[in-house]
């Protein structure tokens, strides 16, 4: 940009009062092309941001390098960017600059499918660094953690509808939800999905160990359903995390909404839908459902999508319907979870005994 350039049409201003608006003054115009070119909801991500931009666009962090300190700081950055205001933000995966490592490359894979905008993209004159390119088991566990991320994506669609209508972050800080907890202040090293999902990635090379911090509440492993002891609250445990794994938790209180994942949303979306039910002390949880078409702009705005809202005590789960659409005419809800019941004698689903479900060590499994 020169030193001086246009305010407005008449106007000149110094090249300080604008460089911040440069991205910014871009967006818009290019979200408005897009969508009058195609008839349907576009994206932009831009590198160039300024507050407001989250309206138009998502926001990646810029060119960072295949080094370990980059991981980690990619969860600051992404924490940063929900304040303000641009809920669609992710790092590029195993980083632009350099050459990455398998090792490196397996743990950001892992962090990554929780990036809200998640791509792994390098520089052209670097090794290739999808997952394919370090060899099949490599992309076999690459594959398990997106799919955990495809199974989320009701859940993460959800998150992006009250951020757009209440302006509440989607990936957020741990002591955003435990402010009182004043061990919550410094952590950087782990994060939210909404106020439910607890991440707790690998950030460190060699480590098959994660440091993980948990509030005082029920905490709930997600791929098993188990609880974590109640010594754990308030307390840091260190956690086992082998090669394939990241540690992920379900906080008590909340309901999750999930779906079967499939290779693209084209499919996925699909399929059969489900709810993890994870109860507090109280035996209580609620959460929410957003859907729409996928396809169609300002869905909200013209009251075309689907909101219901999901109220589980120990005796039963309840829905209700905010806003009903004909985009969830053909989606079957599956299968629930529930986390935290100590002894079920029968399940009932629509005032008729239900046969088909199963308890566990943690969970009751209920096919509706």
């Amino acid at each position: 940009m020169a030193a001086n350039n246009y305010r407005t049409a008449t106007e000149k201003t110094t090249h300080y009062n604008m460089h911040s608006l440069f991205g910014w003054s871009q967006s818009e115009p290019t979200l408005r092309a897009t969508r009058m070119a195609t008839g349907e909801r576009s994206i932009v991500v831009t590198r160039s941001t300024f507050p407001g931009s989250g309206k138009y666009g998502g926001h990646w962090l810029g060119d960072n390098a295949s080094v370990w300190p980059h991981v980690h700081k990619s969860i600051i950055g992404m924490l940063e960017f929900g304040l303000f205001g641009i809920p669609y933000i992710g790092a590029d995966i195993c980083g632009f600059f350099d050459n990455t490592t398998e090792p490196l490359c397996r743990r950001w894979m892992q962090l990554g499918a929780f990036y809200p905008y998640s791509r792994n993209h390098n520089g052209i004159a670097y090794r290739p660094q999808d997952p394919a390119a370090f060899g099949d088991q490599f992309a076999l566990d690459s594959k398990a953690v997106l799919l955990v991320r495809y199974t989320l994506l009701p859940y993460l669609y959800t998150l992006f509808y009250y951020a757009h209508t209440e302006g509440s972050t989607v990936v957020r800080p741990v002591m955003h939800e435990f402010v009182k907890d004043s061990s919550t202040y410094g952590i950087d090293r782990q994060f939210l999905w909404g106020a439910a999902l607890h991440i707790s990635p690998v950030l460190d090379e060699g480590a098959t160990t994660v440091d993980v911090y948990f509030p005082d509440c029920r905490w709930y492993d997600y791929y098993t359903g188990v609880e974590r002891s109640t010594s754990d609250r308030g307390k840091t445990r260190t956690l086992d995390a082998p090669l394939n794994h990241i540690p992920l938790h379900v906080r008590g209180g909340y309901i999750i909404p999930t779906q079967t994942p499939d290779n693209s949303t084209v499919f996925s979306r699909l399929l059969p839908m489900g709810l993890i039910v994870a109860l507090d002390d109280e035996y209580t949880a609620s959460g929410s459902l957003f859907w729409d078409d996928g396809d169609s702009i300002d869905t909200i705005e013209n009251g075309q999508y689907y909101l219901a809202s999901y109220a589980a005590t120990k005796n039963g789960v309840q829905s209700s319907t905010n806003s009903n659409h004909e985009s969830v005419d053909s989606l079957v809800m599956d299968n629930i979870l529930v986390y935290g019941l100590d002894n079920v004698n029968r399940v009932v689903y629509k005032n008729q005994d239900h046969t088909n479900w199963e308890i566990g060590r943690a969970s009751c499994r209920e096919r509706v």
